[in-house]
């Protein structure tokens, strides 16, 4: 969605933006989906040498014999395996425009040689990008310095990728390069056009469906860009009635927009990108993208923006990122560090590090009848500001868990003209639905309010100063004993926010089915009730696996069903009938795999008028129940809304694949008794 026009009456404004020193881009490290394939040593192919001091009549296959232009280059059809490199040192002024493509086995390389800085090429403003490929596939552009200013405001990008009408354009990478001195307009819409910036692949035409396959833009450092970092885009978006990208922007007409046809396999990976006018790093228009390993800092300097942000695709992964600084341009002008935007399905937000946006920590926002769906857990927001997680039109099946998200008094709020209007959760439409919070440590110092939170589900929090949300009848407050909270600088240093060994967040959790495995710093969660927040304290088993399954011999009363005990949820509740309930009976909990178990514990609400007070608790070895606890009794504290846990724990650790209570008695104030949870740990 247009940033700076999501909310009614906003406007997007700009100012140029001076150059920033630069932070270094992390190291990549091992990945499944890393391109590694593309490292490979070529099998065939040709090597040009290009060098300022060369000649255009010399025949460029060694150092000694280099061409000498860009347009040297650009009149050679380049070859399978053939790789171009540019003197280390040298500097060109003009267009690099290669033409030919490679093959997965042997792409194409445009690259440097000898030692010394990365060949620059200037674009100086005079022309699109100063690199440019063009309808190209299995093509590699690693290690230049590239800019492209001059004295005009027309929006410019550094390294273009275009594709139009032909369809599947495989095997593309931009890979170390450093682009920088980008121009773009000082002021007006063109101040946050997305089809200009420092790295801009886009995929273009009417007749022909085209997208890219297995794309990779990693190990880049991008800065001092007068619009955007890194982006790809497509005229090929149209769903859900969302039906063209900023025609005033792009430079493409509305109706030439076409159906849906995502690229696929789209890496962006290990990415400086900071003091930006515009969006750091923002993917459109793709199926399973990653976005992982960057550092975005200080983006949206000039314009309303967002560090991160994914429109028009599904599946996207966003993980081990770090997002700092962007700055705020109003209540409605966004300023966060991350954003599942329009028509985007299944997002997952995890493992990240944000920290000090002005905006807020996270969006959702979509147009048209498109949804905004995201899973956002394991991460630390620390210092984020204004909004802290904002929902807006079409946010849908939003479920933000076991996050450590920590908001002290920073002078930017206590000094901000709308404060007031501040929050740490915000809904900003009714058409907001399906959003829950879980599991998440919550320190609230400047104590900013929940607005418009009927919309949202909370269950289970932990709050450290701060309001407490009506809403979670199973909220949790006080200190949350972290080790050293507030003070992390970078992905490498969130150790702070480990619970101490006496603190109320330890093994309070929901039981979540499918968690990840791990939590932001890499330790093994548990089977079974994990910490609150982003980070475990004692490793667990590790596995990603379903809930547990769980059924009763008591029949279901008040539209309830059995599920409700193991759906990591304190709300949903199930209940027998209310009458003809006879004693023993069972509830017994099945294991997606075995699990050691400790403790018993069960959540219950109205615990006085229908909780269970007398059990057995067994375990099942494989082969047959064994009795841990005989006649256990529970009094329950309250009759309320409430949720109280009652913890029964066994003798000793039993590594079982099931558990079983035998409930003897309970409350029958209303003839039924009720469960909301059966977790273990």
């Amino acid at each position: 969605m247009s940033h700076g026009r999501r909310f009614p009456g906003t406007v997007l404004v700009a100012a140029l933006l001076c150059a920033g020193t630069g932070i270094t881009a992390p190291p990549v490290l091992a990945s499944p989906a890393h391109s590694g394939a593309h490292r490979a040593v070529r099998a065939s192919g040709t090597s040009y040498y290009v060098d300022p001091d060369g000649s255009d009549a010399a025949d460029g296959r060694t150092p000694a014999t280099a061409w000498r232009s860009l347009a040297k280059v650009d009149a050679q059809t380049l070859l399978p395996g053939d790789t171009v490199r540019f003197r280390a040192g040298g500097r060109w002024t003009g267009q690099l425009g290669p033409k030919g493509s490679g093959t997965a086995a042997d792409p194409v390389v445009l690259t440097s040689y000898g030692s010394g800085a990365k060949p620059l090429i200037e674009g100086g403003g005079a022309v699109d990008a100063a690199i440019k490929v063009s309808d190209e596939h299995d093509i590699v552009v690693e290690g230049f310095e590239v800019t492209n200013s001059g004295s005009g405001t027309t929006p410019r990008t550094g390294i273009g990728v275009v594709a139009t009408d032909i369809g599947a354009v495989p095997g593309v990478v931009v890979r170390g390069n450093q682009v920088h001195a980008v121009q773009g307009a000082s002021s007006g819409g063109q101040a946050s056009d997305p089809s200009a910036g420092g790295i801009i692949v886009s995929a273009r035409g009417k007749r022909t469906p085209t997208y890219y396959e297995n794309l990779a833009i990693e190990d880049n450092e991008v800065y001092d860009s007068r619009s955007y970092g890194i982006v790809t885009w497509s005229q090929w978006m149209q769903r859900e009635g969302w039906n063209s990208l900023w025609p005033d922007l792009m430079g493409v007409p509305a109706a030439d927009f076409r159906p849906w046809t995502p690229s696929t396999g789209v890496v962006v990976r290990g990415n400086a990108v900071h003091d930006v006018s515009a969006g750091g790093i923002t993917v459109m228009q793709a199926r399973g993208a990653l976005i992982e390993r960057n550092r975005v800092a200080r983006a949206a300097q000039n314009h309303g923006n967002v560090g991160i942000w994914w429109a028009g695709a599904d599946d996207t992964v966003v993980r081990f990122n770090e997002v700092s600084g962007t700055k705020d341009w109003g209540l409605s002008n966004d300023g966060t560090a991350f954003d599942a935007d329009a028509s985007v399905h299944r997002s997952l937000v995890q493992y990240n590090f944000s920290h000090d946006n002005e905006g807020g920590f996270f969006i959702a926002v979509s147009t048209g009848s498109a949804p905004a769906e995201a899973t956002v857990r394991y991460n630390v927001s620390q210092g984020d500001a204004n909004q802290v997680f904002a929902l807006s039109t079409n946010a849908r099946n939003i479920d933000v868990y076991n996050n450590t998200v920590w908001v002290p008094l920073t002078p930017f709020i206590a000094d901000n003209p709308d404060r007031a209007s501040f929050s740490l959760v915000k809904v900003w439409s009714g058409t907001v639905q399906g959003v829950r919070f879980r599991n998440n440590v919550i320190y609230d110092g400047a104590r900013l309010p929940y607005d418009g939170s009927g919309a949202v589900a909370y269950d289970r929090n932990l709050y450290q100063d701060g309001p407490v949300p009506s809403a979670d009848k199973a909220a949790l407050t006080g200190d949350a004993r972290l080790t050293a909270p507030g003070a992390a600088t970078s992905m490498d240093d969130l150790a702070g926010y480990l619970p101490t060994a006496g603190s109320p967040a330890l093994a309070r959790g929901l039981d979540i089915a499918y968690d990840g495995g791990r939590d932001v710093i890499g330790t093994a969660l548990p089977a079974g009730m994990p910490n609150l927040g982003g980070l475990q304290r004692t490793a667990g088993t590790g596995r990603d696996e379903a809930a547990p399954t769980a059924a009763t011999s008591f029949d279901d009363g008040r539209s309830t069903t059995p599920a409700a005990l193991t759906d990591g949820s304190d709300q949903a509740t199930w209940a027998s009938p209310a009458t003809g309930v006879t004693y023993p009976g069972t509830i017994t909990l099945t294991f997606p795999s075995p699990r050691d178990v400790s403790e018993v514990v069960l959540a219950t609400h109205y615990g006085q008028g229908q909780g269970i007070t007398r059990l057995d608790v067994q375990t099942f070895d494989g082969t047959a129940w064994t009795t841990r606890l005989t006649d256990t009794t529970i009094d329950w504290a309250g009759n309320s809304g409430t949720v109280e846990l009652a913890t029964l724990p066994l003798p000793a650790t039993v590594s079982t694949t099931g558990v079983r209570l035998v409930v003897k008695a309970a409350n029958h104030t209303w003839g039924d008794l009720s469960v909301n949870e059966v977790s273990t740990r």
